[in-house]
């Protein structure tokens, strides 16, 4: 068993495991906002930051703030002095990069914040402890719009909102701060501050305060919605039984034991923990939601939900908006399918496309993947939802996953999968994380004292609380002592209900501390606080079946990726009369991904190709009811368009001779539980395309797959479109980008290698269903340690079929003058892009950091930004980098740190295409 330096002891796993939430030891009496009239500027930082800790602002807030693209914002560099937290509100961004906006630093911990897309708004939730407040800055917009998402946000809280909007926000009351007004506060005042810049001169300042003013509840005390859900948490906690403890600990399987009788309560589906009544608790109510609301078998008659693209769409995306708007989508119906916990956040790495759950997964990136996974949790959870994040860690692999090892070291895991799922915790803030089945280094992952305690609750400060994954418990008492705070569904998957009977005995007999068992309940209760479970419980109520339709067609319109078009094939042509559509049930629909995270009923209806093997767990195969071919015929009525299945060859081939273009859609179904064999186009699908290809030599191939496959027909194929699973929309978007109506403009999260010997592990036995060979019960992942994907073929010298970040679009771009500003920790790069070409469309300004010779990564990804042009338009754009990506994780001192040195910046549309470099050198900095 391999271990790290500091495997901590049973002694030190105690004394982690009872770090509950700090609860403030005195009420604070105000919330408190400091104004500047205008922002410092750089050499002022210093000064300020030495004189602004006396005052003890919550929040300090800076109006008419201008940053220029390649700027690095003082106040930004203030934030990072004094331990603040930074949010820039943007209200307007011209043509230069110059964005005009508000700037919030925050003293107090930022517990919920508004997401990408939403411009001229900005939203944060703070808490002291003792006392919530919302946040609220921004302006020109719609007031019932604004009222609304006050409203849906607010949640009892006193609020305060800061900026041009003052007075006029409904329920709002002006204060003694100009431009800022308050509502469920006492009467505030405000006062002059004297402070000074570097040269000694006053800056104009004003200091305002507002008294808490809670209403109280008597008889419960936490259903006070201006306490905070520390301060709740604390007060519920002292009015719970052991047994009403004991009763948060363990969920039941939702949709019943052996296909008998649902638990009392469950509405159907993973899992169910009871309220209390008697207190108030409301009931968990947990769906599986990878791509979706799940129902499975139907056992809730009526219900259906929006099928999402798989993860990796979202991911080719390149655009946090599009993760965020997905996230709201599925938060929003499953709350109105009655549940307060969604099971999603997949942010594994795709570490081989072999791995039967990539179609979960966002790439093999870990900021491309925390951004993006970061961000669907913070839409779900915009909708008073609470978001797992999963599987931690290191589940890469589904082949005897409830038995494997993944073997790695402790630097490597953390510059790789654990960077990915910390990225995602910083922006999204789950409410929940969701321990993995394997072992890592020899231990479970829900009894892994280093993963759970030490890093997840200790350094990233993870306030929320850890569920087991179904089946992944091995013990009670080893289980809570090393950070599992909730086992899931124990009688049906797991050997007993460890949470149950055995960690009674364990807590009666002092194996376990009283106090650890509070923490647990404490972590739990306070999850649902924050998130609204109490205050604005779910309601079953229709969904919104146009608005989860448009989420996932633009999922889809932004997730495929154009990967070849030679001679410009596409978009179709107007004289395209006679085209055929091929194979992959086109005729029908799209397929989807098998396993937990099937979502089988759509406003569509259900599985639009029943039968097709496996029938059975981990399937039924499904195909979305989104017909391709329907689509295309509605977006080309002008054109005969026919479809053949492909089962026989010659026939598909005769036909594809007759037309003026062929396209072809391949598939490959992959599922949770199981491995894929390889990378082979599963049936006779590699030798339909080449025999198409063969007669007809416009011939476009459409891949709806898990991930990269081999393509030994690419040279004969002009066209090629990977479209992954693109969910109950995904005929509509397929015909969009075929036709032109909308620009592809995704670029792929993963490489494409050739084939499986550019792989880390080109050979795995025990791989697919009935494999001829017994599956390994080790993955020795330190063959490629933190060198995953890109970095893996950049350390080797290969070159795949397509670099990770290509993807190709009707339109073409230009960037030129690369300028990097580096403060501190802080790297910001500007560039100006324009479209070049005759379509609007939108690139994806690519980020690398080239390191110096001999260092063990090559090269790593740290900033991108996607930007949409019209024809000839020109706009400077701002890449700012996450500091973690420009440095190495210390082991002996627990910390990142940015090596002192010259690197070399390379500005690209893919992985091995720099378009332009730049030489910087970097400060020997620890990232805060």
């Amino acid at each position: 068993m391999k271990t790290f330096t500091k495997q901590i002891s049973l002694s030190a796993a105690i004394a982690l495991a009872l770090s509950v939430p700090a609860f403030a030891a005195e009420t604070v009496a105000a919330f408190t906002v400091l104004g500047l009239e205008k922002a410092p500027a750089s050499g002022d930082v210093a000064v300020l930051a030495a004189q602004l800790p006396a005052l003890d602002a919550d929040v300090i807030a800076v109006d008419s703030v201008e940053r220029a693209a390649g700027q690095i914002d003082p106040l930004q560099t203030l934030a990072d002095q004094l331990g603040y937290a930074y949010r820039f509100v943007t209200l307007a961004t011209d043509a230069q990069g110059t964005t005009r906006g508000q700037v919030l630093l925050s003293r107090l911990p930022v517990q919920e914040e508004s997401g990408p897309g939403q411009a001229g708004r900005g939203y944060v939730r703070l808490a002291d402890g003792r006392h919530v407040v919302a946040v609220y800055a921004g302006s020109g917009e719609d007031p019932q719009a604004l009222a609304a998402w006050v409203q849906s946000t607010r949640l009892g809280a006193p609020a305060v909102w800061l900026g041009a909007r003052g007075t006029d926000a409904d329920g709002f009351t002006a204060t003694a701060l100009e431009g800022a007004s308050s509502s469920g506060f006492a009467p505030g005042d405000a006062g002059k501050v004297a402070l000074h810049d570097a040269a000694g001169k006053q800056l104009a300042a004003r200091l305002l305060s507002l008294p808490y003013a809670g209403d109280g509840d008597a008889a419960r005390p936490w259903m006070d919605t201006t306490l905070g859900a520390d301060e709740r948490t604390r007060l519920l906690l002292g009015q719970m039984t052991q047994d009403e403890k004991f009763q948060m600990l363990r969920s039941y399987f939702g949709l019943g034991k052996d296909g008998g009788p649902l638990p009392e309560g469950a509405v159907g589906s993973a899992g169910f923990v009871p309220g209390v009544p008697r207190l108030g608790i409301p009931a968990q109510q947990s769906a599986d939601a990878g791509v979706g609301v799940t129902n499975p078998g139907g056992i809730r008659p009526g219900d259906f939900a929006t099928a999402m693209p798989s993860g990796p769409s979202t991911a080719s995306s390149w655009n946090p908006a599009i993760a965020y708007a997905g996230g709201a989508t599925m938060g929003r119906e499953a709350w109105q399918q009655r549940f307060n916990i969604l099971l999603g956040g997949s942010v594994n790495l795709q570490r081989d496309p072999r791995n039967g759950r990539n179609f979960e997964y966002a790439g093999e990136d870990p900021l491309l993947a925390g951004m993006i996974v970061g961000e669907s949790i913070r839409g779900i959870q915009s909708q008073h939802v609470i978001s797992t994040i999963k599987h931690y860690a290191m589940n890469d692999m589904e082949t005897r996953r409830n038995f494997h090892s993944v073997d790695i070291g402790e630097q490597a895991m953390h510059e790789s999968d654990l960077l990915a799922f910390e990225i995602a915790i910083e922006h999204g803030k789950p409410g929940s994380a969701m321990c993995s089945y394997n072992k890592i280094n020899g231990i479970y992952g829900c009894e892994h004292p280093y993963l759970m305690n030490q890093v997840l609750k200790q350094e990233w400060m993870f306030p929320g609380f850890v569920m087991s994954d179904w089946g992944g418990v091995h013990s009670g008492s080893k289980a809570a002592l090393a950070g599992l705070d909730q086992q899931s569904a124990g009688e049906v998957f797991d050997a007993t209900t460890f949470f149950d009977a055995p960690l009674r005995l364990a807590v009666e007999g002092g194996v376990v501390p009283q106090a650890r068992l509070d923490d647990m309940v404490s972590r739990i209760l306070r999850t649902m606080f924050l998130h609204g479970n109490f205050d604005n419980p779910p309601q079953h109520q229709p969904i919104d079946v146009e608005a989860g339709f448009a989420a996932a067609q633009r999922t889809v319109e932004e997730g495929s990726v154009l990967l070849r078009n030679e001679g410009n094939l596409l978009p179709l042509a107007d004289s395209a009369k006679r085209i055929v559509i091929i194979g992959g049930h086109a005729d029908k629909g799209v397929i989807g991904g098998g396993g937990s995270s099937m979502v089988g009923i759509t406003a569509k209806g259900g599985n639009a190709v029943p039968g097709v093997l496996p029938t059975t767990w981990p399937g039924p195969v499904i195909f979305h009811p989104s017909s391709p071919l329907e689509a295309l015929r509605a977006a080309r009525p002008d054109a005969d368009i026919q479809y053949v299945d492909g089962s026989n060859v010659a026939a598909a081939a005769r036909a594809a001779a007759q037309a003026d273009v062929a396209i072809v859609f391949a598939t490959q179904w992959s599922a949770e539980s199981v491995d894929l064999p390889d990378m082979q186009l599963p049936g006779k699908q590699d030798g339909l395309i080449g025999a198409v290809a063969k007669a007809n030599a416009n011939t476009v191939v459409v891949l709806e797959t898990n991930g990269p496959v081999r393509t030994p027909w690419l040279a004969q194929v002009p066209a090629l479109l990977q479209a992954w699973y693109p969910g109950i929309r995904g005929g509509e978007g397929i015909a969009a980008l075929l036709t032109g109506t909308v620009n592809p403009s995704a670029r792929l999260p993963v490489t494409w290698m050739v084939d499986e010997s550019q792989l880390p592990r080109p050979h795995v036995p025990g791989l697919g269903f009935n494999p001829e060979q017994p599956p390994v019960d080790v993955f020795d992942f330190d063959i490629e340690g933190a060198n995953v994907g890109y970095k893996w073929f950049a350390a080797k010298g290969l070159t795949p079929t397509f670099a990770f970040g290509h993807g190709l679009s009707y339109t073409t771009f230009a960037y030129d003058n690369l300028q990097v500003n580096v403060e501190g920790q802080r790297l910001v790069a500007s560039v100006d892009i324009r479209n070049t070409g005759a379509r609007a469309g939108a690139d994806v300004a690519q980020l690398y950091l080239k390191l110096p010779q001999g260092s063990t990564t090559p090269i790593r990804l740290v900033g991108f930004e996607k930007v949409m042009l019209q024809p000839g338009e020109q706009r400077r754009i701002r890449i700012e980098a996450e500091p973690k990506t420009l440095a190495s994780f210390d082991t002996a001192t627990r910390q990142w740190k940015i090596a002192a040195g010259s690197y070399q910046l390379q500005l690209g549309r893919t992985a091995a295409e720099p378009l332009q470099v730049v030489d910087v050198e970097l400060p020997g900095i620890v990232v805060r």
